[in-house]
């Protein structure tokens, strides 16, 4: 049995695939107050161990799963494994985060990381139960989807086993393939392909071990107050435990026809309603410590499969955006994205990219291969998916994901792919929401992202969740983003920057209350500080906790640098319709003056974007200037690829 105590925290496995061999490290309690765990440790772990600019596909690149600090403890939503790697989607940091019971099961094993390396000679998995960590063959898990392998392996190792791995679409390298846990629990930007590049197709874990706080009276008496809180919070009793993320398709506009048409609750069509999606829900299912059950489960009466967690971002892209209103049709596609292994959002506005070229004649009959790109084709989606997974026909050009999938069509194509650092998020004007959308998806670490810190600038769901809580943070010295919009998004990219390294859910309804233990309380990261003083032994002040998130965030900010991420890569993509207009031109002005007092308040240079010397001295990590200052590298455009 394993011990996992909280002032010494547990050991790092580093798996060496080609030559099989696997090396336990202790994590020093030095790395755990500088970087915390989770995606902390993770992006320090690639700054230092992926070479410069290569192919993510190459034995080189670097896979690291990280559990939280606090997980498999009984502090609540605290079950997040965070998987981080060069991603094969973007070119740049590909991290992801997902639930269920492995991350709980890693630190009963007496781990905090895995950091895998090398590409084995044939499909293996990784079996560690406690102390034992085995490379096994998985000749006969090759090709098996998601749910197939869980099932597989627990066969062989028995119920209690968790499972992170992927499907098909990763053993085909499609660049969005995902990271899949305990078969629902997705990690996205490309992940899935790095596994499947390196020839491994799971990881099984068993831990029977404990997690020992340094204090354990007083880090589970604040557990407590943190639970009893949510139990009696009336907007999480009649919304996260009922219908969870559907929440947002009421709430949060989404959009209809390739982000043409943002739709109100109103506006919403019948089959993509939540009453529409309770018919086919049987059940509800949460991850390891959460008391919350936002997952749905439901049941597809043609196909009768089970599927879990069709959540808003699967409704919209594979839906809405693609103007498909059958709402058993939509279900069936976010599992077969489940069992295939690929994500749900870069999947849907990937074909939706494609029906819009098609429209515009950009993409002829020749090059879609006679497929039908019709909005709205249920059936012909359908097939696209499965192409997809298996890079079947115009399914493999699919297959490279959004703007890599424009790229093979040129310029004009490109005009009409809106993303951030090669990531796709749909498009917004900089007046919305005070320029918070568009500054947020520019300065996230791995591309447009709304869970990077956008959510958390503007208090989105907060202020209907508990009014009284955002008035106790604005009183400790949250900054109101009415009035100073970049020092609400710095504040925004801390909270989700520790909850990723902590292992706290971010919430299936964004919010500041779910992803800071204790911020109803203790505002802002005073109760961080406190749990994170009970549970490692060790001192941790508020600016502690602040300054390891700006250690973490300016750790992946060298990464992307090395990249070839430039100041111009912080831009805004608006339709071309749009961006040629006099008010668009004056929101890109606009942009770039949020962007420099960003860049300005976070210690880069403003001129190139790259971290200053100082700034990262007064952090402890100024040997990171070293390996970025005065150097030139080559800009980035996307993913490298070795030559053939």
């Amino acid at each position: 049995m394993s011990t996992s105590p909280g002032q010494n925290a547990g050991n790092v496995l580093i798996i060496d695939l080609t030559r099989e061999k696997v090396v336990k490290r202790e994590v020093s309690p030095e790395d755990v107050k500088a970087y915390l765990g989770g995606r902390g440790f993770n992006s320090k772990a690639l700054l230092d161990m992926v070479p410069g600019r290569i192919d993510p596909l190459s034995p080189e690149n670097v896979l690291a799963l990280g559990n939280g600090t606090f997980a498999g403890t009984a502090l609540p939503m605290t079950s997040r494994l965070h998987i981080s790697t060069l991603s094969p989607l973007s070119g740049i940091l590909g991290d992801g985060n997902a639930g269920g019971e492995f991350s709980a099961m890693l630190k009963f094993a007496g781990y905090e990381q895995i950091v895998l390396t090398g590409r084995a000679k044939k499909p293996k998995y990784i079996f560690i139960e406690d102390d034992n960590v085995e490379i096994r063959d998985a000749g006969e898990l090759w090709g098996l989807t998601t749910g197939e392998t869980v099932d597989w392996l627990r066969d062989e190792h028995g119920d209690e086993v968790s499972v992170a791995g992927i499907g098909p679409a990763g053993e085909n390298l499609v660049r969005f393939a995902t990271t899949m846990v305990d078969k629902y629990h997705s990690g996205a930007r490309g992940s899935g392909a790095v596994w499947g590049s390196k020839n491994l197709k799971a990881i099984a874990v068993i831990g029977t071990g404990e997690v020992e706080p340094a204090d354990p009276e007083r880090f589970y008496e604040m557990a407590r107050e943190d639970i009893d809180y949510f139990n009696r919070n009336e907007f999480v009793k009649r919304i996260y435990s009922v219908i969870g993320t559907h929440y947002g398709l009421i709430q949060w506009y989404p959009s209809w026809k390739y982000f043409q048409v943002p739709l109100s609750a109103e506006e919403l069509p019948v089959g993509l309603r939540p009453q529409d999606l309770a018919e086919y829900e049987v059940g509800r299912t949460q991850c390891f410590s959460c008391p919350l059950a936002c997952k749905d489960v439901y049941y597809l009466p043609s196909t009768g499969e089970y599927g879990t967690a069709s959540e808003f971002e699967s409704i919209y892209a594979l839906g809405s955006n693609n103007c498909i209103t059958d709402t058993e049709a939509v279900l069936r596609m976010e599992h077969m994205a489940d069992e295939y292994g690929m994500d749900v959002m870069t999947l849907g506005d990937t074909i939706a990219l494609a029906r819009l070229l098609h429209e515009k004649g950009i993409l002829n009959e020749e090059e879609v291969e006679g497929i039908s790109l019709e909005w709205g084709d249920a059936e012909g989606q359908i097939e696209l998916i499965e192409m997809t997974a298996y890079r079947e026909g115009f399914g493999d050009k699919l297959a490279e994901g959004y703007r890599n999938f424009a790229k093979l069509y040129g310029g004009e194509a490109l005009a009409y792919c809106y993303d951030v650092k090669g990531v796709n998020r749909g498009w917004y004007e900089v007046d919305f929401i005070n320029g918070i959308f568009t500054l947020s998806h520019a300065t996230s670490t791995r591309g447009a992202d709304h869970l990077r810190g956008r959510s958390w600038a503007y208090w989105e769901n907060d202020k209907l969740m508990d009014p009284d809580a955002v008035r106790k943070m604005l009183d400790a010295g949250l900054p109101d983003y009415r009035k100073d919009p970049v020092g609400a998004l710095i504040y925004g990219e801390r909270a989700c920057t520790l909850a990723d390294s902590l292992g706290r859910c971010k919430g299936s309804i964004n919010s500041w209350l779910q992803a800071v233990p204790l911020v109803w309380k203790y505002p802002v990261f005073r109760g961080t500080a406190m749990l994170l003083s009970a549970f490692t032994g060790m001192e941790f002040t508020e600016k502690d906790v602040i300054d390891a998130a700006d250690r973490i965030y300016l750790t992946e900010m060298a990464f992307n640098v090395r990249q070839g991420i430039k100041k111009k890569h912080y831009d805004v993509k608006f339709p071309p319709e749009f961006a040629v207009t006099e008010k668009a031109k004056a929101q890109v002005k606009r942009h770039w003056k949020l962007v420099d007092e960003y860049l300005e308040r976070r210690g880069c240079d403003v001129k190139t974007a790259y971290t200053k010397r100082d700034t990262l001295e007064r952090l402890g990590i100024g040997h990171i200037a070293n390996r970025i200052e005065g150097k030139e590298f080559p800009e980035w455009d996307g993913p490298v690829r070795e030559v053939a």
